[in-house]
């Protein structure tokens, strides 16, 4: 994500992780990654990168088959980024 994100990805982009199982978010007020910044916790993997602002931008987060989602995020097998970068991370995580 950049500065100079100011409308939500097209199609070109949303293509890169073309899975039925992806979902990705335009999240202009910063509402899920906030809510995935407090509900991170162990044994989720703490990521690298992706902080601007005091929100977690451009970050992929995979979560374990069958993982409940309640008041809190279940914890994620990978949280990090950017995506671009993950994608061997996701694409292992998916298997």
């Amino acid at each position: 994500m950049l500065t100079t994100d100011l409308a939500a990805p097209v199609t070109f982009v949303l293509r890169r992780l073309a899975d039925v199982r992806v979902q990705q978010y335009w999240d202009p007020n910063h509402l899920v990654a906030d809510q995935m910044a407090r509900d991170a916790r162990a044994p989720q993997p703490v990521q690298d990168c992706c902080q601007r602002g005091g929100h977690l931008w451009d970050l992929a987060a995979v979560y374990p088959r069958g993982a409940v989602w309640s008041d809190r995020m279940p914890t994620a097998v990978v949280f990090n980024g950017p995506v671009v970068d993950v994608t061997t991370a996701i694409a292992a995580a998916m298997r």
